[in-house]
């Protein structure tokens, strides 16, 4: 058998009945140097069926597939709609039991289409993020973004975090007086993030064990929810996602089918590492205005954030006396439920 080092990397959709039953499977077919593997489409990557590409058959094609068996009883074959791959079996196995002899020219002309078909690839990667990202994102709204948040944050507490346990009331308060036009629920941990982040679907998740020392401060707390939240508005937590699982991964979910939960691992164990995305100081010390809390108290924390202190203030200062944000009682029991 002839063999090519630019096929090995091959790989596409295809549609494979087996000898066991009489209905077709989505697989992702896989070409080796001498296999042609066949694995689940579910993301989990499980090999159902290698064939030795020696013994490959083609078969008649059907209005819109290329037919190939691994033998002649025609019990089980692959359906394959890319001219790529077939071109690459066509190429390097025999063919209705001959070995085809293919004019010198062909393997510079699929050669070349190869290297194209790369650069292609190349340039759409690096686009990706600034460009396919952001329509991606725009168009899984609704209740996937939310699975989405749900799956992430269940893995937050799979790394040995837990939920901390606080009065769904005094929660209420912060997503009333800083959220007011938005479905955002705010989650407590015990750990697994630096401060605060906001995922998919609106779950505002924020490291309560981090207030211990905080004694008469939920101006603090609400400084780091503010923050998360202007961070999500400059880079939306989806795209962060879809860049850690890439662009294949991201297609898929945007086609609405299952990804691999190594993807929602990786991410969570992100989540672990500081935020680079830079907030404008100005920007934030007037959100703290516009919700009524004051700013100050927040500003000792800007450097652990990456934010410089006396960039941290504006021309316009905080009218009357502030409204208080917890009562006393509730401050102290925030505090005390990630212990």
């Amino acid at each position: 058998m002839i063999a090519f080092p630019g096929y090995v990397i091959l790989e596409c959709e295809g549609l494979w009945q087996s000898p066991e039953t009489t209905t077709k499977q989505s697989v992702i077919v896989k070409y080796g140097s001498h296999t042609l593997t066949f694995l689940s489409s579910d993301g989990t990557g499980t090999v159902l069926r290698h064939w030795s590409l020696d013994t490959i058959i083609e078969q008649p094609p059907s209005e819109y597939y290329y037919c190939f068996s691994p033998d002649s009883s025609g019990n089980e074959f692959i359906l394959i709609n890319d001219d790529l791959m077939v071109n690459a079996i066509r190429d390097l196995v025999q063919v209705e039991g001959q070995a085809i002899e293919k004019p010198r020219g062909n393997f510079w002309k699929f050669f070349g289409k190869f290297i194209a078909f790369v650069l292609v690839m190349v340039g759409i990667t690096y686009y990706y993020s600034d460009y396919i990202g952001q329509n991606i994102a725009r168009a899984i709204v609704g209740p996937k973004r939310t699975e989405i948040g749900e799956t992430i944050y269940a893995n937050i507490l799979e790394l040995g975090n837990i939920e901390c346990l606080v009065d769904d009331t005094i929660v209420d308060k912060f997503e009333n007086r800083l959220f007011p036009e938005t479905n955002y629920e705010i989650r407590l941990v015990s750990g697994g993030i630096p401060s605060a982040t906001v995922l998919p679907g609106g779950i505002v998740v924020i490291n309560g064990a981090q207030f211990n020392l905080y004694d008469d401060k939920p101006e603090v707390f609400a400084g780091y929810l503010l923050l998360a939240n202007e961070r999500n508005r400059i880079k939306d937590s989806l795209i962060d996602f879809m860049e850690t699982a890439g662009l294949l991964t991201s297609l898929r979910l945007l086609l609405g089918r299952e990804i691999s939960p190594y993807i929602y691992q990786e991410f969570a164990t992100e989540l672990a590492k500081p935020s680079t995305i830079y907030v404008p100081e100005d920007i934030l010390y007037r959100k703290f205005l516009e919700k009524g809390i004051p700013p100050d108290p927040f500003s000792i924390f800007l450097l652990s954030e990456g934010m410089d202190p006396e960039l941290f203030t504006d021309e316009d200062t905080l009218d009357g006396i502030p409204q208080q944000l917890l009562e006393d009682t509730e401050w102290i029991e925030l505090q005390n439920s990630c212990n």
